[in-house]
């Protein structure tokens, strides 16, 4: 007994670092040195464990947390706190970044049932230095409450959240550390994730980090004045408020998708249309009275009997007026009645209308084509089915046969005759571009072949010239059919047949590449191998399978032991035999096992033994 009162005396009294670490190692040495004292069995335990773990509580379970001869260990810890294994081992959190300090050094033990298990230290838990846990808190976030953040269901790591559901214990483990993991998304997913490229932590507005001139449409001229609320709208969000995190308001701005390809997307054309959408070509974004260029000077073809519209509006005089090369400047009794009069054929006179261009060419630009398939239905080949979603350069291909440029002014002097049409040099570095699409139809255009290639390699040659691939094929889709196997062939599917699929029958050949339909064996044989290794082979040397056998199941039979299937009618007791008693397999070569039923003996002893040993052989006709 004063052995037991002088350690415990030992132990209050010794001298420690930090009261709260050096209490709890002291009091796990005081167990160790007694456990291993002949006094042990009258160890004492220093002080109450904590709620959390009462369950330990008692002598028997010292060993649990507390290594015999042995202080505390992280191992020893980290064997029930597995959720802590992989931060630890990974250098993520808090726990991950305190290699080297034990665990009792923040989590003290012993003091009672109501003592908590972690010491913030003496400033308390708001004074927690966060930047320990790998995630400084900044701006806004440093004076924001712990449990502002720390909230169940911020909670993303896996382990922490079943651990938590299933303990309902306080955690700051587990939480995302990003933007996303904690706050609403404002935007609605409209710009990302990566909030910091924009937003700062010190407030959320204004956003310092965004700039527009990093967007798809810098902001220039006026357009740098004009309030964000102008181009991008608020749009309402009825899900924003139910949400968690909640929205911090229920509307939006809409920042994408917001158009920005020409003026008119915002801006109301004065115009009416007269010039086309080229707003630029005459002014610019500083003010809409500021004109660029020479639109004042061409603010004078408003009075002539051609106003410039489209693209005409930012040709240069000289492209169409001249001079040229030995021909001087043009400026009255010029022909505009048709595009043809100063623009040559860019098809090569595959359209013949040359004065009709505006039916498919705006004035904007050449290349902006409005040939619908409206239009097409116009032709002698109207679009039907997958053809209305096939690119027009799939039918209208390149030629290399076509040229390449054309030109484009055809001048014609008074009293004198048209000049040929030349490329105009005046600010022209090269001439305009042709299409070398090809436009000319082929003699017989509803005919498939006509632009497709035979993808049966001449097996319907014959069924084609009559009603051509639409007597089996849909313009909606190639895969879809009208074929009908029971009207169209010589084979209708019935039974097993009807089931299999089209790849059975009709496989893909080398000598023609392509998948054989015709012709084909009809036959049983041509398709199925002989089971039966020839035994019911008829006299011209073919089997007659259907005899038997239906195509519903190749085992439920039509046969029956008696005439015309067999001469050998089964009577009393041999009604009730199995077949494989009397028809066994054999081995064949070159077909394997096969049941044996022909030919076979029908008298007694080709099958049974004669166990009167021969008495009656002489009663036998």
């Amino acid at each position: 007994m004063k052995q037991r009162h002088a350690l415990a005396h030992a132990a209050t009294n010794a001298a420690r670092p930090s009261p709260g670490a050096s209490r709890a190692r002291t009091a796990a040495a005081v167990c160790m040195a007694l456990l291993a004292s002949p006094a042990g069995a009258d160890v004492f335990s220093p002080g109450p464990l904590a709620k959390a773990h009462a369950a330990l509580e008692g002598l028997s379970n010292c060993t649990k947390c507390h290594e015999a001869g042995k202080q505390l260990t992280a191992a020893t810890c980290l064997a029930c706190h597995t959720e802590l294994r992989g931060r630890v081992a990974g250098g993520r959190g808090l726990h991950g970044r305190l290699a080297g300090h034990a665990c009792e050094e923040c989590h003290h033990d012993h003091q009672g049932r109501d003592a908590p298990l972690v010491d913030w230290g003496p400033a308390g838990k708001s004074k927690f230095d966060h930047a320990r846990t790998g995630t400084p808190l900044r701006g806004k976030h440093a004076g924001a409450a712990c449990e502002k953040c720390h909230e169940q269901r911020r909670i993303v790591d896996a382990d922490i959240r079943t651990l938590v559901s299933k303990t309902h214990r306080e955690t700051y483990l587990g939480m995302a550390g990003t933007c996303a993991g904690c706050h609403f998304d404002e935007h609605r997913g409209q710009i990302g994730t990566d909030c910091q490229r924009c937003h700062g932590e010190s407030a959320w507005k204004p956003a310092a980090g965004f700039q527009h001139a990093r967007a798809r449409y810098p902001l220039e001229g006026k357009h740098a004045a004009v309030a964000c609320a102008k181009c991008h709208p608020s749009k309402e969000d009825p899900a924003g408020p139910q949400a968690f995190p909640a929205a911090v308001a229920a509307k939006f701005a809409v920042f994408r998708p917001v158009p920005f390809a020409s003026c008119q997307d915002c801006h109301k054309d004065p115009h009416a249309g007269r010039f086309g959408p080229a707003c630029a070509s005459c002014h610019a974004a500083t003010s809409w009275k500021d004109l660029r260029g020479g639109a004042k000077e061409r603010a004078f073809h408003e009075k002539t009997k051609y106003p410039l519209r489209g693209a005409h509006a930012a040709v240069a005089c000289g492209a169409c007026h001249g001079p040229w090369p030995g021909v001087p400047a043009k400026y009255r009794g010029m022909a505009f009645g048709t595009c043809g009069d100063c623009h040559a054929d860019a098809h090569a006179g595959q359209i013949a209308k040359i004065a009709a261009c505006d039916r498919c060419h705006t004035l904007e630009s050449f290349a902006t084509v409005r040939y619908e398939v409206e239009d097409h239905a116009r032709t002698r080949y109207p679009l039907e089915g997958a053809h209305r979603a096939v690119a027009c350069v799939r039918c209208h291909p390149r030629s290399p046969d076509l040229p390449r440029t054309l030109s484009v002014v055809a001048v014609q002097l008074p009293g004198k005759a048209p000049t040929p049409p030349r490329f105009v040099q005046a600010k022209l570095e090269r001439p305009p571009p042709a299409s070398p699409a090809v436009f000319w139809m082929p003699p017989a255009p509803e005919r498939c072949e006509a632009c497709h290639q035979d993808p049966h390699a001449g097996q319907f040659a014959q069924r084609s010239e009559k009603q051509g691939c639409a007597a089996c094929h849909l313009v909606a889709a190639f895969s879809q059919l009208r074929f009908d196997h029971g009207k169209d062939t010589r084979f209708p599917l019935a039974g097993k047949h009807a089931k299999a699929g089209c790849a059975a029958c009709h496989r893909r050949e080398a000598r023609i590449a392509a998948v054989r339909y015709r012709p084909l064996e009809t036959t049983c044989a041509g398709c199925h191998a002989d089971p039966h290794a020839g035994q019911f082979m008829n006299g011209k040397g073919t089997n007659d399978c259907a005899r038997c056998h239906g195509e519903d199941a190749w085992k439920t039979t039509r046969f029956k032991h008696e005439p015309p299937f067999t001469q050998y009618r089964l009577e009393g007791k041999h009604a009730l035999l199995a077949c494989e008693k009397c028809h066994r397999s054999v081995a064949v070569a070159g077909a394997g096992a096969v049941r044996r039923y022909r030919p076979l003996p029908t008298a007694c002893e080709g099958c049974h033994a004669d166990f009167h040993k021969g008495a009656f052989r002489e009663f036998v006709p």
